[in-house]
């Protein structure tokens, strides 16, 4: 029953399918973490005030050295998730680039999405939308989609992607926003994500 009201929900243009995509909302159960979100190391990503009365954002600084992620991924206790092999002193955009993801949140066969985003930084900005599935009888990474944001600089700007994600993968029932910033090296912000039902042609990606 609950799984039938939740993709009923998915269906709904308008409703936001992204838990906390404002980052206003703390988790309880994990101090320092946004609800619904991964927990930020705190030096690379960071939940934090991005000003302007603005309230909570995610930061990205990609001009941090890898040796120094890797550091702080093992004081947060996150190196099951994040550990760079033979870390350098470079900045993390040469190479890796930063990760946030969301929770999961399901997928409705045959419905298209919206992919919404408010970024500030340089070009080096993008948003994807994972989506998984059962292959060969276990749950598998199966579909992207990948919006890439231009860059304003101090500006704040919305960037948006429609996507069909069991257009041509009809297994994907789930899916997870991962934010990511990389090259050139700098400072990213992240702020209103939203994934909802829309119209889309059968072209989208």
């Amino acid at each position: 029953m609950l799984a039938a009201l939740l993709l009923a929900g998915a269906s709904r243009a308008g409703t936001n399918l992204v838990r906390n995509g404002d980052f206003e909302t703390a988790d309880p159960a994990r101090p320092g973490a946004p609800l619904g979100w991964d927990r930020p190391d705190g030096l690379g990503v960071q939940w934090a005030d991005a000003g302007e009365g603005r309230g909570r954002a995610i930061r990205m600084d990609t001009r941090v050295p890898e040796r120094d992620m890797n550091a702080s991924w093992t004081r947060a206790g996150l190196t099951n998730a994040w550990f760079i092999p033979n870390a350098a002193g470079n900045a993390i955009a040469d190479t890796y680039g930063l990760s946030f993801y969301s929770v999961s949140m399901p997928v409705a066969s045959g419905t298209a999405y919206r992919v919404s985003c408010d970024v500030r930084g340089p070009a080096g900005a993008k948003i994807w939308v994972r989506g998984y599935g059962l292959h060969r009888g276990a749950r598998t990474h199966r579909y992207d989609a990948v919006l890439p944001c231009r860059g304003g600089g101090d500006a704040w700007r919305t960037c948006e992607l429609a996507f069909n994600p069991t257009q041509h993968r009809p297994e994907v029932t789930e899916m997870r926003v991962m934010l990511y910033a990389y090259h050139p090296a700098g400072v990213y912000w992240f702020d209103n994500v939203k994934v909802e039902a829309c119209t889309q042609p059968s072209s989208s990606p």
